[in-house]
């Protein structure tokens, strides 16, 4: 046991003295730090964009100019209430995230159901000054005021030398060299790229798809026409055909007589629905926001289990490949056991996968606590949900499990294998093994107890990582017990047939062997 304790110690010092072991440890949770930075920067550096409306019918200008209108009040609301949660008096932070979180909810919905009286209210209620006011007993003294988000869609005057009156056709012909880049809109003393052309031709009321009718032939001229190179900015065509939508229904209202403003109180009544957990204590019951991350929580766990696992077995890989070919391991066999060695190995190099796991932990907790604003808030919860769960235990035991059942082949693999290009091709199939698993991640998290799912994770090589995916969802205790017990004695018959393999190739020079000769490897008397 002391010259195991010995061998580990001196792998885990090899490792971790090393500056390309820190080099990689750091680099994940600098990329994701980056990227959250990165992602804030981008959100709030998205440039005013322009657009020509022409409304050659003549009835949905006013529609489009509310749709805007709508996206931007939508913005200043989304943005004051990051900046309520950033600048809250920390002995309020409970009720004030609570009414923020509502007065969004609300307006959200309202807009999401085509509601044209949303922003109406919005602004009767006195708009951005009126919650500023009702939000100053929540924030703390000493705070800048808030400097609401400039638009993001401005509209531009359509070129002097272009007729409005023109046929759409025409029309898009003469605005292509904008809508490509190749010429900029003129703005007042300003200049830029045209974002978008709304064109609206004069009959496009033939084109409204009513209830009973025969749907029309699909054409790329129908309905409201939306010229933009930019496909994946999809706010500015779904706000501008929600409003016409709803212009639409207004002028059939009243074609029909019925009174619009009752038909929007009926769509602004909703019923509200609570999510209990029947798992939960009696009067903890309600499923709040951490809660539900808890349900996915999972995720992040078997992504972290892959990443350490991967990176654990590759650093034994490659030491066990360069000591044997650089002769040092026969030096090491002279003094201590083929078991000896092979036990040390990956006790060492296990404790540098924790090392590696506790400074993304590390880094990760330090990021939270000196860097605190809205959405860091909220990852603060649920880290004390998740921390406060079973599921660490779970990721403990299955993390342990997985390096355990996985090092053992990959040791084997090293032990056979004189360059790491040779061992490419015994390691690639455990590789696409472990790809499985991780690519049935979030079909996992919404039917844990499927039945596939629930088959496969008895197959040993998958347990570590589906059974640690349906962590949150309760699995049967049948498939807790079951599966465990196969994993263990799985482990313990990897390791001895490993340690056969290890003892028998470790000192082999040569090709790596074929099946023929590994089974005979593994049906050696040791």
């Amino acid at each position: 046991m002391n010259m195991i304790r010995l061998i580990a110690w001196r792998e885990y010092m090899e490792n971790v003295r090393t500056k390309g072991f820190w080099v990689t440890i750091l680099i994940i949770p600098l990329i994701f730090i980056g990227m959250y930075f990165l992602q804030s920067a981008l959100s709030n550096a998205t440039p005013s964009r322009y657009f020509i409306l022409i409304d050659q019918s003549g009835q949905y200008e006013n529609a489009v100019a509310v749709a805007i209108e709508r996206e931007h009040q939508r913005r200043i609301l989304q943005e004051f209430v990051n900046y309520l949660m950033e600048n809250r008096k920390e002995t309020d932070l409970e009720q004030t995230a609570a009414n923020a979180s509502n007065a969004a909810d609300q307006l959200v919905d309202d807009v999401d159901a085509d509601e044209v009286a949303a922003l109406d209210q919005w602004l009767e209620n006195g708009g951005l000054d009126y919650a500023v006011a009702m939000a100053s007993p929540y924030l703390r003294d000493d705070i800048e005021p808030f400097e609401q988000p400039g638009p993001q869609f401005i509209a531009a005057d359509l070129p002097a030398d272009i007729d409005a009156k023109a046929t759409p056709e025409e029309i898009v012909t003469a605005l292509r060299p904008y809508l490509t880049g190749e010429q900029e809109i003129s703005l007042g003393s300003e200049s830029g790229s045209l974002f978008a052309l709304i064109l609206i031709p004069e009959n496009i009321d033939g084109d409204i798809a009513r209830p009973g009718a025969m749907p029309a032939a699909p054409g790329t001229n129908r309905g409201v026409q939306y010229w933009a190179r930019n496909l994946t900015d999809s706010r500015l065509p779904d706000a501008i055909i929600r409003s016409i939508n709803a212009e639409i229904r207004e002028s059939e209202y009243a074609n029909l007589g019925v009174n619009t403003e009752l038909v929007r109180n009926v769509q602004r009544t909703r019923m509200p629905i609570s999510q209990l957990d029947p798992s939960a204590a009696a009067g903890e019951e309600m499923v709040s926001v951490a809660d539900t991350f808890r349900q996915f929580a999972p995720i992040g766990f078997v992504y972290l289990m892959f990443i350490s696992l991967m990176q654990n077995v590759q650093y034994l890989l490659s030491n066990t490949i360069e000591e044997k070919s650089n002769r040092i391991i026969e030096v090491l066999l002279a003094s201590v056991t083929a078991d000896e060695l092979m036990m040390g190995k990956l006790v060492g190099i296990g404790m540098a996968g924790l090392t590696t796991i506790g400074t993304w932990l590390l880094s990760f907790f330090v990021f939270i606590s000196l860097y605190s604003t809205a959405q860091t808030e909220l990852i603060t919860q649920v880290l004390e949900v998740i921390l406060g769960s079973d599921l660490i235990p779970w990721f403990v035991f299955y993390y342990f499990a997985g390096y355990a059942l996985y090092s053992g082949v990959f040791l084997a693999i090293g032990s056979l294998c004189n360059t790491l290009k040779e061992a490419q091709a015994l390691m690639t199939p455990m590789i696409v093994i472990q790809i499985i698993p991780i690519a049935m991640m979030a079909f996992v998290v919404m039917d844990p107890n499927n039945t596939i799912v629930r088959t496969m994770s008895w197959f040993p090589l998958f347990t570590p990582y589906l059974m640690m995916n349906r962590a949150a969802a309760d699995p049967p205790l049948f498939d807790v017990v079951g599966t465990t017990i196969l994993l263990v004695a799985s482990i313990l018959l990897v390791l001895w047939l490993s340690g056969k393999v290890f003892k028998q190739g470790v000192l082999r020079t040569g090709q790596p062997p074929r099946i023929v000769e590994l089974w005979k490897l593994l049906s050696a008397k040791a």
